[in-house]
C-alpha cells in the first residue's frame, strides 16, 4: 500500500491529537436533569400514572407544550419532559406542578455552574381563592452529601395574572457549586397550591472555566453563492464573510437538495436527500426518529440553541429536535433589521454558555424577499434613477401566475441593487458583530463555524422569478464556507461538486462525535480537503410537484461529474393555464456542461444520449429502491401562516 502524503499524515494526525478524538468518558462535560429522570427519580408528583399515559389528558400539563418527541414511556415517565412553546421559543422542560420532588444521584468535580431556569404558567385561579389573592409556588434545590441535605436555592413564585393570553412567570438562574459532589443527591422540589402548572427549563451542571470546542451553524435565506465577493462577485457585498472565508476552507460548487426553505433545511440536519427524508409539501414534517444535527449534539452534552426566523424551521417542522432552546421570533420576514436581530440574541446566548460547550445555529431570512432593509443599505446599491426604493417580489410580479413575466433590464437592475444591499446589511449586522464577539471572547479559535445558505435566488436567469420551482444554478448553488478550529484548513479552496448532506459528516467527524446509525445520504468532506479524494461527488436535488401551488410539476437534477442532468415531468393543461406568461420552453430532460457553460444556456441532452440514458436509470433505480421515511401531516398554526403570508410562499 502506497504511503499517505506527508500533508495527509500531518492533518489527520493534528485532527486526532487536536479537536477530533472522542469525548472521554470520564471527563465530565455536563449533567443534563432531563436526560437522566427515569421513574425512579420521580420521588413524588400530583399525576395519576393511569392519568397522564391515557388519551385526552394533554389538559394536565402546560398550554402549547407537547411530550419530548422521540422518548417512550420508560425514557419520560407521565410524559414530565416537554417541549414547551413561551412567546416565539420553544424550551425543554421538566414539568413540576406544586407537591412534585425530583432527586438525582450524580458524581461532579469542583468548581461547577448549576443553570436552570424555572417558571408558572397562567392558569385559572380556583373557586377557593379570591381574586384578589396570589397564588404562587415555591421552587426549592437541595443538596445531599454524606448524609448531610442543605438547601442552595429557594424562591417564591407568583402565578402570573390573566391578560387575554397565555403568560409566564419566568426567571434563569445559575448557582456556584463549589465542593465536589461524590453521590450527592440533588433534589428539585416545588411547593405551593394546587393546581399550578410549574416548570424547570433545561436544568444543568457543568464545569465553570472549561475550554471546550463549539460549533456555530449560519444559514442565511436565499442566498446565492455568486453574489459573495469570495464567490467573484464585483460588488461588494460582503467583507465580513469575504474575511470569514479567507480563514476557511471555501467550496466553490456546493449544492442544496432543494431549491426552497423546508426540505433543504431538513437535508442539512439528517444529511438524507427528499428521496430519503420524503418532505417535500408544506404540510409535512420531518419523522421524529430520524435523529437530527441536535440530537447528536445533545446526546454528547453539548448546549443546543437555535435563533431562527421561523416559517419553514418551525418547530411544528421537527427542526426544534435536540436543542435546548428553539427560538423563531429573531429572524422572520416580519422584521426589516432581522439579521441584527439574531446577532442580538446570539450575543446574549453567549455571553451565558461561555463555559459550555455549544452548538449554536442561527438563521435568517433578511436575504429574503421582501427586500426593504434598514438605509443605508437598502440604497447602498442603487442608481439614482432607481424606480423603487425596496420590493416584495411575488407581490411585484403580480402573483405567482406572473412567475414568468418579463419585466424592463432598468426594473429587473432595481430588484437585483436591493437584493445585494440584504446581502450588505446581513454581512454587516450578522457576520461582521458575530465574528468581532467570538474573537472577543476567545472562542473564535476553538469553533467550528459553517456558512451556508438552503438555496438561492433567480432573477430571470432562465425565464423566471424567486425560487421552489426550478433547479438551475442560480437556485441550487449556495455559499459552503467551514472556518475549522486552529486555523486548519485555512484558505483552502475546494472545487470539487459537494452536497449539503456532506454537512453534518463533516461536522461529526471534526468534533470527534459519532454518527447516527442509520444510512445518511452524506459524507465528510475531510478527504477533499486533505487530498484523499479528487473526484466530484454526485448532488440530488429535486422538488415535488405542485409544491407551495406554484403549479409547477415535479423536477430531479443530479451531475456526473461538471455535466448537470435536470429532468421535468410534463406541465399538465390546467397548470399551464394557470399562468398569464407560459413557462420558458424545456423539455424533459436537460443536460448541460458547467464547465463550458456555466450559465446551463446549452441543452446537450440530445448530443449526449447515451450519458443522459445512463444518469436516468441511474435516477429511476435510486427512487425505485429507495427506503422512504415515513412523513407527518401536519396543521400549520396561524403564527406560521402568517409568516409564510410574508414571505410570500401563501395568501
Amino acid at each position: 500500500m502506497a504511503a499517505k502524503p506527508a500533508k495527509t499524515v500531518l492533518i489527520l494526525l493534528f485532527l486526532t491529537l487536536s479537536f477530533c478524538s472522542r469525548p472521554n468518558e470520564q471527563e465530565f462535560r455536563s449533567y443534563r436533569f432531563l436526560e437522566h429522570l427515569g421513574m425512579a427519580e420521580v420521588i413524588r408528583t400530583p399525576l395519576n400514572h393511569q392519568e397522564s399515559t391515557s388519551q385526552n389528558t394533554e389538559y394536565l400539563y402546560p398550554f402549547d407544550s407537547y411530550p419530548l418527541p422521540g422518548l417512550g414511556q420508560d425514557q419520560n415517565p407521565l410524559k414530565l419532559k416537554r417541549k414547551l412553546k413561551m412567546g416565539g421559543t420553544e424550551r425543554n422542560i421538566l414539568f413540576s406542578p406544586p407537591d412534585s420532588e425530583y432527586t438525582f444521584t450524580l458524581d461532579f468535580p469542583e468548581n461547577c455552574l448549576l443553570e436552570f431556569g424555572m417558571g408558572i404558567q397562567y392558569t385559572e385561579k380556583s373557586e377557593k381563592i379570591s381574586p384578589t389573592d396570589k397564588e404562587g409556588a415555591s421552587f426549592i434545590i437541595s443538596v445531599e452529601m454524606r448524609g448531610r441535605e442543605k438547601s442552595i436555592f429557594q424562591e417564591y413564585m407568583v402565578s402570573p395574572d390573566h391578560q387575554g393570553e397565555t403568560l409566564f412567570e419566568f426567571e434563569r438562574h445559575t448557582i456556584e457549586l463549589i465542593h465536589p459532589g461524590v453521590g450527592a443527591r440533588i433534589t428539585l422540589r416545588v411547593e405551593g397550591d394546587s393546581g399550578l402548572k410549574c416548570f424547570w427549563t433545561n436544568p444543568v451542571i457543568y464545569p465553570k472555566g472549561r475550554i471546550g470546542r463549539n460549533v456555530i451553524l449560519i444559514s442565511v435565506d436565499t442566498l446565492r453563492a455568486d453574489h459573495l465577493g469570495c464567490y467573484g462577485y464585483e460588488r461588494e457585498t460582503s467583507p465580513h464573510v469575504d474575511a470569514l472565508a479567507a480563514d476557511s476552507a471555501l467550496f466553490s460548487n456546493a449544492y442544496a437538495s432543494s431549491p426552497w426553505t423546508l426540505p433543504s433545511h431538513v437535508a442539512v440536519f439528517t444529511a438524507r436527500h427528499g428521496v430519503h427524508h420524503q418532505v417535500y409539501h408544506e404540510d409535512e414534517s420531518m419523522n421524529p426518529e430520524m435523529t437530527t444535527l441536535a440530537e447528536v449534539f445533545a446526546s454528547q452534552q453539548y448546549a443546543c440553541a437555535a435563533f431562527t426566523g421561523g416559517g419553514f424551521v418551525s418547530p411544528v417542522y421537527g427542526f426544534s429536535q435536540g436543542f435546548d432552546t428553539y427560538d423563531v421570533g429573531v429572524g422572520g420576514v416580519f422584521h426589516q433589521d432581522s439579521a441584527e436581530r439574531v446577532f442580538q440574541a446570539a450575543s446574549d446566548w453567549l455571553d451565558r454558555h461561555l463555559d459550555r460547550d455549544f452548538f449554536l445555529f442561527l438563521h435568517t431570512y433578511q436575504t429574503h424577499s421582501p427586500y426593504a432593509c434598514p438605509p443605508p443599505y437598502k440604497v447602498m446599491f442603487l442608481n439614482d434613477d432607481s424606480l423603487f426604493g425596496n420590493v416584495d417580489l411575488i407581490h411585484h410580479l403580480g402573483g405567482k401566475e406572473n412567475l414568468f413575466r418579463e419585466i424592463p433590464e432598468p426594473e429587473r437592475q432595481n430588484i437585483i441593487d436591493l437584493y445585494d444591499g440584504e446581502i450588505r446589511y446581513t454581512d454587516e449586522k450578522l457576520i461582521g458583530p458575530l465574528l468581532s464577539k467570538l474573537k472577543e471572547t476567545d472562542l473564535y479559535d476553538r469553533t467550528l463555524i459553517v456558512f451556508i445558505s438552503d438555496h438561492g435566488e433567480e432573477f430571470f436567469d432562465h425565464g423566471g422569478w424567486g425560487h421552489g420551482h426550478n433547479l438551475y444554478d442560480e437556485s441550487l448553488k449556495v455559499p459552503l464556507i467551514i472556518k475549522f478550529p486552529d486555523s486548519l484548513f485555512r484558505a483552502e479552496k475546494c472545487e470539487n461538486v459537494v452536497s449539503l448532506v456532506d454537512l453534518m459528516p463533516t461536522i461529526m467527524e471534526v468534533m470527534g462525535l459519532k454518527l447516527p446509525e442509520e444510512e445518511l445520504d452524506g459524507q465528510s468532506l475531510i478527504p477533499l480537503l486533505t487530498g484523499d479524494e479528487k473526484q466530484d461527488r454526485t448532488f440530488l436535488a429535486d422538488v415535488g410537484s405542485n409544491v407551495l401551488d406554484f403549479h409547477i410539476p415535479q423536477k430531479i437534477a443530479t451531475n456526473r461529474g461538471r455535466e448537470k442532468l435536470i429532468l421535468s415531468q410534463r406541465f399538465s393543461p390546467d397548470d399551464l393555464n394557470f399562468f398569464s406568461h407560459p413557462p420558458p420552453p424545456a423539455g424533459p430532460v436537460e443536460l448541460y456542461d458547467l464547465l463550458l457553460d456555466p450559465l446551463e444556456r446549452k441543452n446537450l441532452a440530445d448530443q449526449k444520449p447515451k450519458l443522459s440514458a445512463q444518469i436516468i436509470r441511474w435516477v429511476n433505480d435510486l427512487y425505485a429502491q429507495a427506503k422512504k421515511t415515513q412523513v407527518s401531516k401536519i396543521q400549520i398554526d396561524e403564527s406560521v401562516k402568517e409568516q409564510l403570508k410574508a414571505l410570500g410562499y401563501i395568501k
